[in-house]
């Protein structure tokens, strides 16, 4: 049985703690660690967005005003279709999980995107959507993934590219890979 704790942000598949897409991430990719404040206030705003791509009603902290102006702006104007929500994925393959934004359709086509929600858009969404993808059980294959800034000032911008995750699914494999071998030689103690 596979189980997401939100609380501890611990993923376990059958029993076993697992790493989580993030934690690989924060652990090998400078400048992606972020304060408690700071991690707090985005799991707020990405349970804002996951009750507006549902249509719910919800209450929020005012400190994040902006960023719900911004994620009701982005589905309000871009009308992404909406296929599954901040929903927890795992790789009984690779030993991983994490829990994907938003999986739509690429613009102008009915092929699979994974889009993510961030303060700042950087390179590290490409792979954080192809891990994501790659854990995905569908069976049709999600190609594409893309980054959405969502920013205080209650504006949004998509990233200027749209990842073809093809090309980023072995980068991840790699960096679960180096994370496993840090982890098993003491550098990374525990799997999150």
């Amino acid at each position: 049985m596979n189980t997401f704790d939100p609380i501890a942000h611990k993923y376990h598949i059958s029993g076993r703690l697992v790493p989580g897409v993030t934690s690989v991430l924060r652990d090998l990719i400078p400048g992606w660690s972020a304060s408690d404040w700071y991690l707090e206030r985005g799991r707020a705003v990405h349970a804002a967005a996951a009750f507006i791509a549902r249509g719910k009603q919800f209450g929020y902290d005012p400190q994040i005003e902006g960023q719900v102006a911004a994620l009701r702006r982005f589905y309000s104007e871009v009308k992404p279709v909406v296929i599954e929500c901040e929903m927890p994925v795992y790789s009984i393959a690779r030993q991983y999980a994490g829990t994907f934004d938003l999986l739509t359709c690429k613009p102008g086509s009915d092929a699979l995107m994974m889009l993510d929600f961030k303060s700042a858009v950087t390179l590290s969404v490409a792979y954080q959507c192809a891990a994501y993808a790659t854990a995905h059980p569908g069976r049709k294959e999600i190609r594409w993934g893309c980054g959405v800034e969502i920013r205080e000032n209650g504006t949004y911008q998509i990233s200027k590219e749209i990842y073809d995750l093809r090309l980023y699914k072995q980068d991840w494999l790699n960096l679960l890979g180096a994370y496993n071998i840090r982890r098993k030689n003491g550098i990374k103690e525990e799997a999150a």
